[in-house]
């Protein structure tokens, strides 16, 4: 402030947004190697857990998506846009409110009622976490019958054990297997076509952290209860 005057300094975000580093020309190697990229996953859900778990009332950002998630020059990923946001204060547990955000990342039950809670946002983030590791659109018709829709396409994939064939081809280095399948379980959980099962974003970090074994449901369990989305 300077007398009448006022400005809003941001901090300037030399990396730009995700989405131009995942869908952008990057040449045959991405410079997303495995750990930023898992970084970027851990950064975005340690914002929405502020967002969700350490604010009341709760934020619930309603259009998470890799346009909306900044990097800084150290990959540090930072949750942008809350032009479409939302306040739920405790005593509700849902806000009923016209259907926004993007194409492909709105939660299914809330793009068919308008109901909306913080589990919407943790839908979109797990369509981000796929979308970090494959470099696929959550939507894309221009891809073959089958392949269409990235979370049919992925769940296939893992259900026939061919998880390795989801990995972005332009990846430096490949993941260990465990670490392959820790980060597509997250994923899936987050996804879960009922809401009420999908994890808080606390217990998604907590999983993100913790060693592979530690997972007690095993992914071929765990996609017996997805149904198609076609």
């Amino acid at each position: 402030m300077e007398g009448a005057y006022r400005m809003l300094v941001y901090e300037y975000i030399d990396n730009g947004n995700l989405e131009q580093w995942l869908h952008g020309d990057v040449g045959l190697v991405s410079p997303l190697t495995w750990e930023i990229r898992m970084n970027i996953i851990l950064g975005t859900a340690k914002g929405l857990a502020y967002l969700h778990e350490g604010l009341e009332p709760k934020v619930v950002h309603r259009d998470v998506k890799s346009s909306n998630i900044l990097l800084d020059h150290q990959w540090n990923a930072k949750v942008s846009d809350f032009g479409l946001a939302k306040l739920l204060f405790s005593e509700r547990s849902y806000v009923t409110t016209r259907v926004m955000g993007t194409y492909g990342y709105v939660a299914p039950e809330y793009a068919c009622t308008g109901m909306l809670n913080e589990k919407s946002d943790i839908y979109s983030f797990g369509i981000l976490i796929m979308e970090i590791i494959s470099v696929r659109n959550p939507v894309d018709h221009r891809r073959p019958p089958g392949e269409v829709n990235l979370v049919d396409w992925l769940k296939g994939l893992v259900g026939e054990r061919k998880s390795e064939q989801v990995v972005d081809p332009k990846l430096p280095e490949m993941p260990s297997s465990k670490e392959l399948k820790r980060i597509l379980l997250v994923a899936l959980k987050c996804v879960d076509p009922d809401a009420t099962k999908r994890p808080k974003m606390g217990h998604v970090i907590h999983m993100l952290k913790a060693e592979p074994h530690l997972f007690r449901l095993s992914v071929g369990v765990h996609l017996r209860s997805f149904p198609s989305t076609t």
